[in-house]
């Protein structure tokens, strides 16, 4: 082998890039890297047996041409490394911090123990079977748009309703045990709480008629 071509591949056994076009359909790339454009290659991923990963490269991101034996036609591409263009999103060592194109983040705290999600949509959570939640301190959930459960929900602790309760008509509610309310209390548009009383009901042991 000439001199030449020995620097050639020995040149391209570890090159930095660009990635210049995605294919996703085929999970290729392909990479600039100086004057050179690779051909679709692929690029490596966290796993890729009975377990895998996705989260494919995008076009502009840096990352690394290993070639075996310095044929550009065997690289592949190991995302990623942090450029001008793409700057770290945070720079604290106790994160673990993802950021996603639409501005979502998951982050977590492990100094703090803990976890936070910021998402400009909606979430779904879609579990074919039971769903458990155990917290020793309180629980808040902030939806702007609202949040709906499809389930039958089992809570096991007090809870504190900051806002009203309206249940849907033919639904039944059912209670055991003690229930105190206070204020109005209606029923049909009819107050029944103990301010309310009834006209013509003489003492003693008379009982009185329905409300009207």
């Amino acid at each position: 082998m000439n001199p030449v071509e020995l620097a050639r591949l020995l040149q391209n056994l570890i090159r930095v890039g660009v990635v210049a076009q995605v294919d996703h359909a085929a999970a290729r790339i392909r990479v600039r890297s100086g004057d050179l454009l690779t051909d679709w290659i692929p690029w490596l991923v966290g796993r890729a047996g009975q377990t895998r990963t996705w989260n494919p490269p995008t076009t502009g991101e840096q990352v690394v041409l290993v070639s075996p034996g310095g044929e550009l036609r065997a690289a592949i591409a190991l995302p990623a490394v942090y450029a001008n263009a793409n700057p770290a999103p945070v720079n604290a060592p106790n994160l673990t911090h993802w950021l996603m194109p639409d501005g979502a983040v998951i982050e977590y705290d492990h100094d703090a123990s803990h976890l936070q999600a910021t998402l400009p949509g909606t979430a779904t959570l879609d579990a074919q079977a039971d769903v458990t939640v155990t917290t020793a301190a309180a629980l808040t959930a902030t939806a702007a748009g609202g949040a709906t459960i499809n389930a039958n929900v089992v809570i096991n602790g007090n809870v504190t309703l900051n806002g009203n309760l309206s249940q849907p008509g033919g639904k039944t509610a059912t209670m055991s045990g003690a229930v105190h309310f206070k204020g109005a209390v209606t029923s049909n548009g009819k107050d029944i709480s103990s301010s309310h009383t009834h006209d013509g009901v003489q003492r003693g042991g008379d009982n009185t008629g329905g409300v009207t």
